[in-house]
This record gives structure tokens, C-alpha cells and sequence, in this order.
């Protein structure tokens, strides 16, 4: 069994856009009824296929972690502009 991590990096019609955790050149589409309802675009997710089927393992850690990554270069950006 073969996983990575990726970045839900949206929804397009009946499939979720996955991009490959952290260099985001390859890309994923999933049928977004394999998904667990409690994956949001932004969350970084393990994902392994197993018998044909994708297992999608969401990253609760990582996922805040880089969330508050993001908005710390956000604040920064904002504050060098005043």
C-alpha cells in the first residue's frame, strides 16, 4: 500500500482537487463521495488506495499547524505594509 499527503485544494462538481503535499505539482481527483464529510478544502489528508479504493485520512495536526503558518506570513505581509 502505496500513501501521500496532499492539500485539498477544492471542489469541482462531483470531485475533490487534491495537490501533492508540500512541492503541489501533482495533482488528485477523487470523487468527493469517497470523502469523509469532515474534510475541507485546506486540509492536508494521507491518502493510500487500497483494493481500488482511496483511503483519505485527514491530518488534523499538520493541517493547523500549517494553517497557522499561513496566517502568521499574512500578518507579517500586512504589517510591512503600513
Amino acid at each position: 500500500m502505496n500513501s501521500n499527503k496532499y492539500t485539498l485544494d477544492r471542489l469541482e462538481g462531483e470531485l475533490a482537487v487534491f495537490i501533492k503535499y508540500p512541492d503541489e505539482i501533482e495533482r488528485l481527483h477523487i470523487p468527493i463521495s469517497e470523502l469523509d464529510e469532515n474534510v475541507k478544502e485546506g486540509d492536508i489528508v494521507l491518502i493510500s488506495i487500497e483494493n481500488d479504493t482511496y483511503k483519505v485520512e485527514r491530518l488534523v495536526e499538520k493541517t493547523e499547524k500549517q494553517r497557522e503558518k499561513v496566517q502568521g506570513l499574512l500578518e507579517n505581509l500586512k504589517n510591512q505594509r503600513k
